[in-house]
């Protein structure tokens, strides 16, 4: 029996082409249909029930179940081809709006995975639902590129080129991609040649810096500690003689943390000082300050403490030093409630010994709204000495007997 030829053609191109089914999860649908459109012009498929039949077969489980609901109550089968491709774009066919995809296309950026040919394929994509007009495609499709690359010596170098095409532009940008990392290979070859002026130049910086190591009596860089004028000094903050508090390595009391602190320590003042004073009230008791812009916190002494009925007091978590470095001796704190012309808080206090000045220190100065008031005007309204007042003209009458 002869074998007739195109029956031996149509299997051997059967054989040959695959299509692969229909399934959300893995193709879109205008991307498959493209696929099942070239299939079946390969496979000279002519005849629209041969074309709705390999469509139906061609489906996955879940778009087969679908196109059975939307075709009820009849078959799929006993719909044209056409009604079957219009039943199934109108499930799976993307719905799209091009000013949002035009935003997210100019938007997208060159992962760190992605070689300059994958994300231009990505950009490739990403443009089909755009809709972009034909003489603007190209140019959009260079600007996303560009403008999306990770490196930026590349996208630095492709913004000073007269690009016309897409592909010109993937190849321009490899190009210099490789001039880079041949740049860098080179660098990197170059450091491990010559190794021994590497070692040179490190002995010369420690022989420079031999005598600029720390010395640990006083934490200076410019004598050697045999020299030291603290050798023989004794550390206020481990009483261990042989350095200052600043270098000091001891542990410090657990839960307490130090806190230097520049203020006055004893009521001496110098004769040229002209301190601001501020009276404030405390629980009811009116204190003058002094101000201290250069305290973190607020201290009264002791007679005030004393005046205000010795109220309990709570231990200082803080250790606060002196400009000098020595400690503040504190008796503890307390909150209480603060009066200055009418504003009114509730702020930290510490009670000191009763050689100490009472402090006003920034904590205080904050919340009393101090740091917006100018210094020229607290220092006009609180300062000591002659001042004159604003009155108005009187005529005075005096009686002579």
């Amino acid at each position: 029996m002869p074998v007739n030829r195109s029956t031996i053609e149509q299997a051997s191109r059967s054989n040959t082409y695959r299509l692969h089914e229909f399934d959300p999860t893995s193709f879109d649908w205008d991307d498959w249909e493209i696929l099942f459109d070239t299939y079946i012009d390969v496979e000279c498929i002519t005849d629209d029930k041969k074309k709705r039949n390999l469509l139906i077969t061609a489906l996955g489980v879940q778009p087969f179940k679908t196109l059975i609901s939307v075709c009820k109550p009849k078959k799929p089968t006993e719909y044209t081809y056409e009604e079957i491709i219009r039943k199934l774009r109108t499930n799976y066919a993307r719905v799209t709006f091009s000013s949002t995809e035009r935003i997210k296309f100019f938007a997208t950026h060159q992962e760190s995975s992605q070689t300059l040919t994958d994300f231009a394929n990505s950009l490739r994509d990403k443009a089909v639902t755009c809709k972009f007009p034909n003489s603007f495609y190209e140019d959009a499709l260079i600007t996303a590129f560009v403008g999306g690359l990770k490196t930026e010596n590349v996208r630095k170098h492709l913004m000073q080129q007269n690009l016309e095409t897409f592909e010109q532009t993937i190849n321009t940008a490899r190009i210099f991609e490789s001039v880079l990392i041949q740049g860098a290979n080179d660098k990197n070859y170059l450091s491990e040649e010559f190794p021994v002026m590497k070692i040179q130049e490190s002995h010369k910086q420690s022989s420079e810096s031999h005598y600029k190591s720390a010395c640990s009596s006083c934490g200076s860089t410019d004598h050697p500690r045999s020299k030291c004028r603290f050798l023989n000094v004794t550390c206020h903050k481990c009483n261990k003689q042989g350095h200052i508090a600043k270098v000091c390595r001891s542990r410090a009391v657990p839960n307490e943390s130090n806190v230097n602190t520049i203020c006055s320590v004893t009521v001496e003042q110098i004769s040229d000082e002209h301190p601001i004073r501020i009276p404030i009230q405390i629980d009811d008791l009116n204190v003058t300050f002094e101000l201290d812009t250069g305290s973190p916190i607020t201290i009264i002494n002791e007679r005030i403490w004393n005046d205000m009925g010795k109220p309990n007091l709570q231990p200082v978590k803080t250790t606060h030093c002196s400009y000098s470095g020595h400690s503040i001796d504190l008796k503890g704190e307390k909150m209480v409630n603060v009066n200055y012309n009418g504003r009114i808080a509730r702020l930290r206090l510490l009670v000191g010994d009763s050689n100490r000045i009472n402090i006003l220190g920034r904590n205080w100065i904050d919340a009393l709204h101090f740091n917006k008031v100018p210094l020229d005007q607290l220092m006009n309204h609180y300062k000591e000495g002659l001042g004159c007042v604003k009155m108005k003209t009187m005529d005075l009458h005096l009686n002579i007997t």
